[in-house]
């Protein structure tokens, strides 16, 4: 839309709202422009009118409809059971004393009601506005150590032209410092996942802890310091995740 806002979707944070992300993996993954994403990432080919999307009889475009898909799903509720077990308290205290929810926030409250986003396309409704909610991630980009080297493609995230835009204190070089960073990914529901990290390279609560070097060093050094049940208490305060 022409705007610019702090990233909170993708793995490098290079969306700031779900429509833009929705709009995004319509062009990168299915080769289909929007209104957010009208040129194509390459001309060879194509010989059809841009952009692809558009509005139906609603008018509502697919990646309108995607987006309220998105907005409308919810993270799994915690397994209340074993949070309320000693274990598992005695492990959310321990996550707060070695310093996980520096970056694994508890909880955020969204923006108020009425709040204009998208470069004025679109309005906070009262449903979503001024919500508490317990991400147990602060959706910044860290580098953990488990970093890809891989930069954000910036002509296909923002497209062609996107150099020629004059973004508030933007240089190339600041996307390149952020290869080997990643989004903190949420915790909620991190018990449902058979894989974890961003790369889903670690089978283990144990094993996702112990990969965390860098920026999250010396919070893995408190962690391999802690006693054995200490340190399975904090893995049971995910479990309850």
């Amino acid at each position: 839309m022409g705007q610019t806002g702090i990233g909170r979707f993708g793995w490098k944070d290079q969306h700031a709202s779900l429509l833009s992300f929705a709009g995004d993996a319509y062009l990168n993954e299915m080769g289909i422009t929007s209104r957010l994403f009208p040129q194509e990432v390459t001309d060879l080919c194509n010989t059809v009118a841009e952009p692809n999307n558009t509005p139906d009889s609603t008018g509502l475009e697919d990646i309108d409809r995607f987006t309220r898909f998105m907005r409308a799903t919810k993270a799994p509720a915690r397994d209340r059971v074993l949070a309320a077990t000693p274990q598992a308290q005695r492990g959310s205290e321990l996550f707060d004393n070695i310093g996980c929810a520096v970056c694994h926030v508890r909880t955020f409250t969204t923006a108020p009601a009425g709040t204009v986003i998208n470069g004025g396309a679109d309005t906070i409704p009262p449903a979503l506005g001024d919500k508490v909610f317990h991400p147990f991630g602060d959706f910044l980009l860290h580098d953990v150590g488990t970093g890809d080297g891989i930069a954000v493609a910036m002509v296909e995230h923002y497209g062609r032209n996107m150099y020629r835009t004059l973004w508030k204190d933007f240089v190339q070089d600041s996307i390149l410092r952020a290869r080997n960073k990643v989004r903190t990914a949420p915790l909620w529901g991190v018990r449902l996942r058979p894989r974890l990290m961003h790369d889903g390279a670690s089978l283990t609560f144990r094993d996702a802890i112990l990969r965390h070097r860098e920026e999250a060093g010396a919070v893995t050094r408190r962690f391999r310091r802690l006693a054995p049940g200490e340190q399975q208490a904090i893995i049971e305060f995910l479990k309850s995740l």
